[in-house]
């Protein structure tokens, strides 16, 4: 019995970050698999490997890209048809342009169309916003989607509509105001106008949402207005003045807002798993079955939603071994995110072996 690594991925690129490998890496990468025998296999064929035990290959790997960044389309999508490989792209469906044309990408500098200055860039942009740098990412457009889930290269999942967090906590940690914003995604669902109360945030699939009055976010707001607005967050003082409002008005009413019930969850999670699904298989023309938890976050409310949802498979962040009487409702992943072939190699060695991969998935707990 053998288990089967499932790569996960984000961006193909040349950012220096954790979430970005160079196009030269993940093509090393590719070679040492074809090289070694190994083939990929989709969702589907995992699940069937994972619940009946059938597979036709002696050597399998899961190739996942999550979010829908360009660079899956200029990168990834010509390296991956290069080497024979396919993979799973699970996509934010919110995070998609609208725009209908095709954009230039690897195979056009095989073909000879353009030259490799001419790839669309892939890499973050920053913008100032209010002051502030916030980071923008090179997106997707629905052709590009469409053009490489027909292509049978890569298949295209959901992976939310939003990947946004909540507020998870009562607990006031500061004021929404003007600062920088260095990652894409995890926006929180709810009030973000300057002045409003601001909490503790979690993955929103996972946790309970706190909603703050909306009336007392209205008064804090319009203090802010009334007093220069983003003038007013240049005083020491500014949180000292706005907590003396939220004070006074919980002094009148008692509270300052309230948690969601588990099922009340239950229902705005159902809600939106169908909503990035329905979106999806619009676009696509078919049925889809698989999901990955945004931030790999997940729980036993969430699994019951997906389920009612209509998804069969889940994808999970977590760590171990894809072996045949494993649960295809937490599929485990592992995080490629060195440039170091060896660790690459080492680590689909790890997570080839059952016994391996459960002893260290149980010591990184």
């Amino acid at each position: 019995m053998v288990s089967v690594p499932v790569l996960l991925y984000h961006h193909i690129n040349y950012d220096n970050d954790v979430l970005s490998i160079s196009p030269e890496v993940f093509e090393a990468q590719l070679k040492y698999l074809k090289q070694e025998g190994y083939v990929s296999i989709d969702d589907e064929e995992l699940a069937q490997y994972m619940i009946e035990g059938k597979k036709d290959w002696q050597k399998a790997v899961v190739i996942t890209f999550d979010d829908g960044y360009l660079d899956t389309w200029v990168w990834a999508y010509p390296l991956l048809k290069k080497y024979g490989f396919k993979a799973l792209l699970f996509l934010v469906t919110w995070n998609v342009e609208e725009e209908e044309s095709l954009g230039f990408n690897l195979d056009d500098v095989y073909s000879g169309k353009i030259t490799m200055e001419k790839l669309p860039k892939c890499e973050a942009q920053f913008v100032l916003v209010d002051g502030f740098r916030h980071k923008q990412e090179s997106k997707l457009c629905w052709s590009e989607v469409r053009f490489m889930d027909k292509s049978g290269i890569i298949k295209v999942l959901p992976h939310s509509k939003m990947h946004q967090k909540v507020y998870a906590s009562d607990k006031i940690i500061g004021f929404n105001r003007p600062k920088e914003k260095l990652s894409f995604f995890g926006d929180v669902a709810g009030d973000k106008r300057y002045g409003t109360l601001e909490f503790d945030k979690k993955p929103e699939y996972a946790y309970n949402q706190f909603i703050p009055d909306k009336e007392l976010n209205d008064i804090l707001h319009k203090h802010v207005l009334d007093n220069g607005y983003l003038e007013f967050f240049k005083k020491e003082n500014y949180a000292e003045e706005l907590m003396q409002i939220v004070d006074r008005y919980k002094k009148e009413h008692g509270k300052i807002g309230v948690f969601e019930t588990e099922n009340e969850r239950y229902s705005r999670v159902l809600r939106e798993l169908k909503l990035a699904k329905g979106e999806l298989e619009t676009e696509i023309r078919r049925k889809t079955y698989s999901f990955a938890w945004p931030f790999g976050a997940y729980d036993e409310v969430s699994i019951k939603a997906a389920k009612e949802a209509g998804f069969k498979y889940l994808f999970t962040t977590k760590i171990g071994a894809n072996v045949l009487g494993e649960d295809v409702l937490e599929i485990k992943r592992f995080r490629v995110w060195k440039s170091d072939i060896n660790w690459f190699k080492m680590r689909l060695q790890m997570y080839s072996s059952p016994l391996v991969a459960k002893i260290y998935s149980y010591l990184k707990k």
